[in-house]
């Protein structure tokens, strides 16, 4: 596939040619402006997608659980925190990369999306959805543990990602059907 980019050649002196000294102003002749706009405008779409998921665009205001049971593995928890059932990572990457400020806030703060968690089973979680989720909790690399309402758990994760339109294309097909929904 070509690309506008692939037959854009850039001779830079003829373009700092086209500029002039004055700090207050820059002036660039009518021949440069084209190439320098393309060029311009593939540099931004290159910071854009290089800057990425960062968790504080998500604006989460984190609170103390009710409880200190939790809700994978049903038993009590030495330390427990919050988890958020679709991970803010999972969800930049199936379609809130898009959203405004406030949704992004709305989804982090939604709890239907949050369930009460061991802190070590939030942390073996991580980002990962359901399959990833289920391979970590007895892979043998750590902590073990058995995630006792897992199909709660998968029921939830795709209610939150339907209600927010996000993509389920990249999760596991059988862990779904496996817990009554089809993809």
């Amino acid at each position: 596939m070509q690309t506008i980019l692939d037959d854009l050649t850039v001779d830079m002196d003829q373009i700092l040619a086209g500029l002039t000294a004055d700090c207050d102003k820059f002036e660039l002749t009518l021949a440069m402006m084209k190439s320098v706009i393309i060029l311009t405008s593939f540099c931004l779409a290159s910071f854009a997608i290089a800057d990425g998921y960062d968790r504080k665009d998500f604006n989460y205001h984190s609170y103390k659980p009710n409880t200190s049971i939790g809700f994978y593995t049903n038993k009590a928890c030495d330390f427990i925190n919050i988890d958020h059932i679709v991970s803010l990572k999972d969800a930049y990457e199936s379609g809130a990369a898009s959203w405004g400020a406030s949704k992004k806030k709305a989804f982090a703060n939604d709890r239907s999306n949050h369930a009460p968690s061991c802190g070590r089973v939030n942390s073996s979680k991580g980002s990962e959805g359901p399959s990833d989720f289920l391979r970590r909790s007895r892979d043998g690399k750590g902590l073990e543990y058995e995630v006792v309402r897992f199909c709660e758990y998968v029921q939830k994760y795709y209610a939150v990602k339907v209600k927010y339109g996000l993509s389920l294309v990249s999760n596991d097909k059988k862990t779904f059907a496996r817990c009554g929904l089809n993809l």
